[in-house]
């Protein structure tokens, strides 16, 4: 009674001695137990804790603990009262009890049946489960930083996040850089979720980003907010920004934006120029292992060329020749007449479109019909026999068509070049989402031609009484009216993630006045007609980090055939039709395995299988009003009347490679690789392989601007059908080609320095040496007559040849881009002492000058460029000297953004300067008029 009047310690301690003097213990130990709690003095506690352990034999103890401690004990029922709080130690008449325990905030928690055994403890432990609620905090930046009801408090979470809170009213405090903090009162009820939405105010500054090109697309943090020049209002903070412009390489800069403040950024943007035939994967031109140089897509528009053989004229080293029939390509003074620029691989998106019977290289209308789906063309030089095997012995040219559009558009274009030359075309492309899509585009063209004089000699058999006309070994030489073709494009390519395909198929009909192949001269009813055609699919997934495949395969249709009209008059006709089908299937699967980031390892095989690789010449002569045919080209025992007959030579095509690349750091590269081929004529008895194709490349970076390249390697040309097994002029029954002496396989080795220094980000000068070693060079020989038969043969002597290259290169910016170039080059074939032969290669130019740039006059509206080559003379098949060829083209260009015009007039040959090329041995004439004064128009609407 006094406790509950007035509590006090020492009351409570006298009440548990109460009870031990009457034999109550469990009481006697309940009230034990809640003195020593109250007693503060510690002199004082060894008495309690001394009746504790004297009485505890007589009480079942039970130990309650709670997690968290501080809840109330209840034992049976809660009408009883509570026993204290946890952790709490009770004691009890030996049985069985209930614990019951309550904590605000957490759900009441019962344990049934502990049993208490006199003189022992029973130990109780609960986990009590709080009572709560969830908040769900969501807004429009993420990352904000929430504080729970201290705004100096440590963060409970990051936005967008859940916080599990008591029932109750609670504040909570929002903050995130670059914004004004926030804060915002929520309810919390128990086991349900309430959502707290925040909208955060952000502090801004002005950015002000300029570059060296107009145009370029300004990126903040990964979002497009305009373009250079742009003055952005952006947030506060460190700000990441992004400039990045076709053709040239993105430039990512950090900004720290302070509020209320302006922030400016300058930035030099680098021209972008990347290769992919150097090694079948995109790379920048200074880290190429060969000698590149770039068409950009810009060049491309602003000069409006006609044609890959127009654009090419005026790079270093390279330079052309057209003979009235083809335009032939050549490197580094190797493009000796008749090989048909067999010695440079020509590329269509990494495809060669070469021919499989002659190797011809294909660089005008026979390619393409104009050059609008062209985004830039890759020249190579040097030996590319490693990643492409044969053709590609003195470079590479690739044709790098458009790539993946992002937007729906179309484009229809006219236009007028070379000689009456008129075209039209019109494109398509449709992206189906961000990773699919396709393009498609068809053009067509005719051309009206030239007229020629050609320098034919007088026929030695002619009698003095004939008329003059018939004098000429291959009739009039002045052709008027006869150089007409026509010419057709179809090309697409379709795309989904790693899959894309892509196809082409071109065909030019072309007569021919020049007297080519003894033909009559001027005589239009003589044509050459060309079609070619593949289709190729490519899967390319990154498996991972460090390893990546290629599968590439397609089908080739390759279809050629032609009517040379020999004689014509009023006695006797006579004429051949020439037809050469090949068809083939081609495979090549790559790998690239890269195990550090210093290491590249690509491995790769390829081969192809020509299904035909046949031709048939059939000869008609008509005389006294009868005509008889039969074929010139028959195999061994071949039966002459069968009209069906073709001279077959299906091959095979096997071939191994592999590429290693090594960057110990940022300033060297090593590549190294090489490749083997395998042919197999089976159905002639014949085989070879091309040997060991190597190439070794150190690539230096010196110092910040300096590039530095040391190549070298070996490249090989195998025969062509045309060339292996072919005798024109000695086609005639029962003859067997096979029998004729053997054509070996060229092989050049090869040598190169080129050195880059980058005077500013936009000049750079360039100085290159390099040496060719060609052995078993190839040439034709003979008229291709019946008289003398024309052939192919291996030159027993090698060919050297060693040449030097300078440029001045300032790059394109802002409509502006100017280059000069000189290329020197010797070839000779090392004869031995006083053989009359010549050792002067034939049409090798020694010296050539170029010198191109592009000034904007309006802005885009309209831009003024020129280009002007010069080129020494070089040597004919009789050993005489063309003239030197200087050639000025000048051409104005522009667009119109609001109506999608892009628009081209302009004039090559300015000076109309007359010049000869060397031709061919099958030519009765040994050299031909290149193009003089030409017009240029060109419009184009893109939708």
């Amino acid at each position: 009674m006094s406790n509950r009047l007035v509590p006090n310690r020492n009351v409570i301690f006298n009440i548990a001695r109460t009870y031990e003097a009457l034999a109550e213990y469990p009481d006697a130990f309940r009230y034990y137990v809640q003195a020593l709690d109250l007693e503060p003095n510690a002199s004082r506690r060894p008495a309690i804790e001394e009746a504790l352990a004297r009485i505890r034999p007589n009480v079942a103890v039970i130990n309650v603990t709670t997690d968290p401690p501080g809840a109330t004990v209840y034992i049976n029922r809660r009408d009883l009262g509570g026993r204290g709080n946890t952790p709490r130690l009770l004691g009890f008449q030996p049985g069985k009890h209930k614990i019951i325990v309550d904590l605000e905030g957490y759900e009441p928690a019962e344990v049934d049946n502990v049993e208490a055994k006199t003189g022992e403890q029973t130990n109780v432990a609960i986990k009590l489960k709080r009572i709560v609620g969830t908040v769900r905090v969501v807004g429009e930046t993420a990352g904000t930083t929430v504080r729970v009801n201290d705004a100096s408090g440590p963060p409970a979470c990051t936005a967008p996040c859940d916080l599990t809170l008591p029932p109750g009213r609670h504040r909570l405090y929002l903050a995130q850089e670059g914004f004004q903090p926030s804060e915002q009162d929520v309810n919390v009820a128990a086991a349900s979720t309430v959502v707290a939405r925040y909208r955060l105010s952000p502090l801004t500054g002005s950015l002000v980003v300029n570059a060296d090109e107009r145009d370029a697309l300004v990126e903040v943090d990964g979002k497009p907010m305009g373009f250079t020049p742009a003055v952005l209002n952006v947030q506060s903070g460190q700000r990441r920004v992004r400039v990045s412009l076709r053709g040239f390489r993105p430039v990512e800069q950090t900004a720290n934006v302070v509020a209320s403040q302006q922030t400016r950024i300058d930035i030099s943007l680098r021209q972008l120029e990347e290769v992919e035939a150097a090694s079948r994967t995109a790379e920048a031109v200074e880290d190429a292992p060969s000698s590149v140089t770039i068409i950009s897509g810009q060049e491309l528009r602003a000069m409006g060329y006609p044609t890959v053989a127009e654009a090419l004229r005026g790079v270093r080293g390279l330079y052309t020749t057209y003979d009235g029939s083809y335009t032939w390509g050549g490197i580094r003074g190797v493009s000796i007449p008749g090989d048909y620029s067999n010695r440079v691989l020509v590329l269509l998106n990494g495809h060669p479109i070469n021919d499989t019977w002659d190797g011809l290289a294909f660089l005008d209308q026979s390619a393409r019909t104009d050059l609008e789906d062209v985004e830039r063309i890759e020249v190579v030089r040097g030996p590319g026999s490693l990643l492409y095997g044969t053709g590609a012995f003195v470079g590479v040219i690739n044709i790098v068509t458009r790539s993946r559009p992002t937007s729906v558009g179309a484009s229809v274009g006219v236009g007028a070049s070379q000689y009456g030359f008129i075209r039209g075309r019109g494109s398509v492309q449709l992206p189906f989402g961000r990773d699919s899509g396709m393009w498609l585009s068809v053009a067509g063209g005719h051309g009206q031609g030239r007229d020629y004089f050609l320098p034919i000699p007088l026929d030695p058999d002619t009698s003095d009484e004939e008329s003059p006309a018939d004098k000429w070994k291959n009739g009039d030489p002045n052709a008027r009216g006869a150089d007409h073709f026509n010419v057709g494009t179809l090309q697409g390519r379709l795309w989904y993630k790693s899959l894309s395909a892509q196809m082409w198929l071109n065909q030019r009909k072309k007569s021919i006045p020049t007297g080519a192949s003894q033909t009559i001269v001027g005589d239009d009813r003589t044509f050459y007609r060309d079609t070619r055609g593949f289709f190729e699919a490519t899967f390319a997934p990154r498996i991972s980090q460090t390893f990546s495949s290629t599968t590439r395969v397609g089908a080739d249709i390759q279809l050629y055939d032609d009517t040379l009209w020999l004689e014509s008059n009023g006695a006797r006709t006579v004429y051949d039709v020439e037809k050469y089908q090949d068809t083939f299937l081609l495979a090549d699967q790559r790998f690239e395995i890269t195990p550090i980031r210093q290491l590249k390892i690509t491995v790769g095989a390829e081969g192809q299988l020509h299904l035909l690789g046949r031709m048939r010449i059939e000869e008609t002569e008509c005389s006294a009003g009868t005509c008889t045919s039969g074929p010139l080209i028959l195999p061994v025992n071949g039966d002459p009347n069968d009209e069906d007959l073709f001279y077959e030579h299906p091959y095979q095509l096997l071939a191994g490679y592999g590429l290693v690349d090594i960057t110990p750091s940022d300033r060297i590269r090593i590549s190294a690789g090489a490749r083997l081929d395998y042919y197999n004529y089976s159905e002639d008895g014949l085989s070879f392989n091309s040997g060991i194709s190597p190439r070794l490349a150190l690539i230096v970076k010196p110092y910040e601007g300096g590039n530095l390249k040391i190549i070298g390697g070996q490249a090989f040309r195998a025969p062509p059908i045309y060339e292996l097994f072919l005798e024109i002029g000695d086609l005639r029954p029962g003859y067997d080609p096979a029998a004729k002496e053997t054509v070996l396989p060229e092989r050049v080795t090869s040598g190169e320095v080129e050195f880059t220094h980058r005077l500013s980000s936009t000049l750079s000068v360039l100085g290159a040496a390099y040496v060719n070693y060609m052995t078993n060079v190839i040439q034709q020989t003979g008229s291709f007559t019946a008289d003398e038969p024309g052939r192919y043969n291996n030159i027993d002597e090698p060919t050297l040849v060693l040449g030097a290259e300078a440029e001045l290169r300032r790059e394109w910016r802002q409509g502006w881009m100017a280059s000069a170039s000189y290329s020197f080059s010797r070839a000779r074939t090392l004869r031995k002492e006083n053989d009359p032969r010549p050792e002067t290669l034939p049409n090798s130019p020694e010296h050539m000058v170029s010198v191109k740039g592009a000034v904007p006059l309006l802005g885009k509206a309209l831009t003024l460029a020129t280009r002007l080559t010069v080129e020494s003379s070089r040597l004919d098949k009789t050993l005489s000297r063309t003239d030197p060829a200087v050639i000025w083209d000048v051409v104005l260009s522009g667009q119109a953004d609001v109506a999608g015009l892009r628009y081209n007039v302009g004039v090559y040959n300015v000076a109309d300067w007359e010049y000869e090329g060397p031709i061919s041995p099958q030519f009765t004439a040994t050299r031909i008029a290149q193009p003089g004064r030409t017009f240029l128009l060109s419009a184009n609407l893109n939708f």
